[in-house]
């Protein structure tokens, strides 16, 4: 028999997280439920799932703490799909929750095609496909929006994706550690909570895709401290506004045959690596779990039952933070049906054979708002060509807060896209410039947030008392 030990202290493992964070938990394709967790890529420390990433300069950046890790499982779509990404501050769905309502600021979402997903996303061929910011005419945050829609982001994937794996990675930048003075005084970091979900995506075409070279970039190196959105004091806007993005402005490649009947034609594919396996009987997260073998002896019997008790364990062992639903399904309609058969010294079977559960979190009743508008989508015809490296070079320059260097030094960090001016950050706050910190000395360097007045003091004292990570 299973031991309750066992479960009790997964569970607690698996407890959600209580903070003002959040997470990517789950996607859903032309409004279907893909099921929590399955193709998503997210920290498995339950303790941590949720909290955000500070060093720029961090591997994390990429995909998230443990993004580097592919799941076993891929979500497909074909291009021009409605994709909409379910963010949580309570990982598993026990209880409503995108993100504290101070936590404003940007939502990007980005896209990286890949051979396969064992390879190391790191690096250039990344590009934006979306991207919403500070809204003047409704004066809301992109993350005000989506708190709006109980934490679901709903965006369209350009009809010009050729076939192929990719991953989409989705950027929250809370910003209400950020403020800037004029003198360079104080300064303080912006949070990042990024996460990476596995795409096979059906297109109109196979590639490759050809990015033009002022909308592809590097992450790590996509942002930069000295970015005018990373300096932006959103308690006092006077004179900041518009506000400007952090990184690059979206591609959105269209096909040659684009509309309606275009985006018809294509068909969901199922025929892919990392596609769910057709005798999967039950699915949570990025686990299955797969029928017995028949049996018509005691030992036959008890022999499945452990097969069945070994694949339970696999469950919870490998299940993510959003949650264990149909591993607790799975041990009881399945493992511990079978074991009290034996029990009952019934030994032919394996009884209730081949049932499908399904996934059960794909069931849950969720209303999945219409696409967001976002800003800057201009849709690229395939063949674009690249912008002048001047042009380039001027984007790049207006994308470039002006802190003063005489009390400065630098931070470097490196990125395919036009090189930008060296960032300044003041003295106070960091004093190498070799290398970038690690996360733990970033937190520790940057000048603490208290010079503004009565308001700000006031509010960001309370927001650093919300922040659990640090």
């Amino acid at each position: 028999m299973r031991s309750t030990t066992v479960l009790a202290g997964l569970a607690t493992v698996l407890a959600p997280l209580a903070s003002a964070h959040t997470v990517l938990t789950t996607v859903f394709v032309n409004d279907k439920n893909q099921g929590d967790g399955t193709g998503v890529r997210m920290p498995l420390d339950g303790n941590i799932a949720n909290a955000p990433v500070i060093n720029m300069n961090s591997d994390d950046m990429i995909c998230g703490r443990d993004g580097l890790k592919k799941v076993n499982y891929t979500i497909p779509a074909t291009a021009g799909s409605k994709m909409t990404f379910e963010f949580r501050t309570y990982v598993d769905g026990s209880r409503p929750g995108f993100i504290d309502g101070s936590h404003q600021g940007p939502i990007s979402v980005y896209a990286k095609s890949v051979s396969d997903f064992d390879q190391n996303p790191a690096g250039s061929g990344w590009f934006k496909i979306w991207h919403d910011g500070y809204d003047e005419s409704t004066k809301k945050w992109a993350v005000q929006k989506v708190i709006d829609t109980n934490g679901l982001l709903s965006i369209s994937l350009p009809t010009g994706m050729p076939t192929g794996a990719y991953l989409l990675r989705t950027e929250v930048i809370a910003m209400q550690n950020v403020t800037t003075k004029a003198d360079g005084n104080w300064y303080c970091e912006p949070q990042f909570y990024v996460n990476c979900a596995q795409v096979y995506v059906q297109g109109a075409s196979s590639g490759p895709l050809s990015i033009p070279k002022d909308k592809e970039t590097s992450i790590p190196g996509h942002v930069h401290p000295s970015d005018k959105g990373l300096n932006f004091n959103m308690y006092d806007m006077k004179g900041l506004l518009p506000y400007v993005i952090p990184g690059p402005k979206p591609f959105r490649p269209t096909s040659s045959s684009s509309g309606a009947n275009a985006k018809a034609a294509l068909t969901t594919p199922t025929n892919f690596p990392g596609a769910v396996p057709d005798n999967c009987l039950l699915k949570n997260a990025n686990w299955c779990g797969f029928e017995v073998p028949d049996y018509t002896t005691e030992d036959g019997c008890w022999a499945s039952a452990d097969n069945c008790w070994a694949q339970s364990n696999n469950c919870f062992k490998s299940a993510p933070p959003s949650g264990i639903k149909g591993c607790k399904i799975w041990e009881q309609e399945k493992c511990q049906a079978l074991a009290n058969s034996c029990d009952a010294k019934q030994f032919t079977g394996p009884p209730n054979k081949g049932k499908r559960w399904g996934d059960v979190t794909e069931q849950t009743s969720v209303q999945v708002p219409g696409v967001m508008k976002g800003a800057d989508l201009v849709e690229d015809p395939v063949d674009t060509t690249t912008s002048s490296s001047k042009d380039t070079n001027e984007k790049a320059n207006n994308n470039v807060a002006n802190i003063p260097t005489v009390v400065a030094t630098t931070f470097i960090t490196t990125s395919s896209s036009a090189a930008k001016p060296i960032t300044t950050i003041p003295s106070a706050a960091i004093t190498t410039a070799a290398a970038a910190p690690t996360e733990t000395a970033a937190q520790n360097t940057v000048i603490r947030c208290g010079r503004g007045d009565k308001k700000q003091k006031r509010v960001m004292h309370m927001n650093r008392h919300k922040r659990a990570d640090f």
